[in-house]
């Protein structure tokens, strides 16, 4: 006799394959992501979160007093390059101050000892 159950297991591996192919192709699809513009507030929101981790970089524990300094000099630069995006607003002053939060990123990132050089903007 057998039971209701056991009947089903040709189906079950059958929706088993199916959904495992199914997941696989998932994965080589193309994803459509979202397009990546600077905006004023994007920039200004990645400031705030950049220097938050500056905090945090200097609280982890002992830096260098040059990579301490390379860091306060970074934070002083974007800052620069967002007032001065506030006053006078424009399309290359907008990448100028998004191009200054990423150097400071940079800064932040660098490994203990060694103060990396920020790029230029090119125009």
């Amino acid at each position: 006799m057998q039971y209701p159950v056991l009947r089903f297991r040709p189906l079950m591996r059958g929706l088993v394959l199916f959904g495992f192919v199914g997941c696989v192709a998932a994965c080589q699809a193309v994803p459509q992501g979202l397009p990546l513009y600077q905006t004023p507030h994007t920039v200004l929101y990645s400031y705030v979160i950049t220097n938050g981790m500056a905090r945090g970089r200097l609280m982890a524990g002992p830096l260098p007093n040059a990579q301490v300094q390379a860091i306060l000099k970074a934070d002083r630069e974007t800052l620069g390059a967002l007032l001065l995006f506030q006053d006078h607003p424009s399309q290359f002053t907008l990448l100028q101050a998004g191009q200054k939060v990423e150097d400071f990123i940079g800064v932040i990132e660098a490994p203990v000892g060694t103060v990396p050089q920020p790029q230029a903007v090119a125009r």
